[in-house]
């Protein structure tokens, strides 16, 4: 198995993935992606006002 390292863009922290899966996990934990979406919600509903 081979592993790559990536930074989470919300907490800038490193972590580990395989490779196989490496495109698809951009967070490193659900509460990081939570952030992520909240900040897209956000900047929908603010763009509709």
């Amino acid at each position: 198995m081979n592993y790559k390292r990536k930074f989470c863009p919300i907490c800038r922290n490193e972590f580990v993935v395989l490779n196989d899966v490496e495109e698809k996990a951009v967070y490193c934990t659900l509460k990081c992606l939570s952030e992520s979406q909240n900040k897209m919600n956000y900047g929908l509903s603010s763009s509709l006002v």
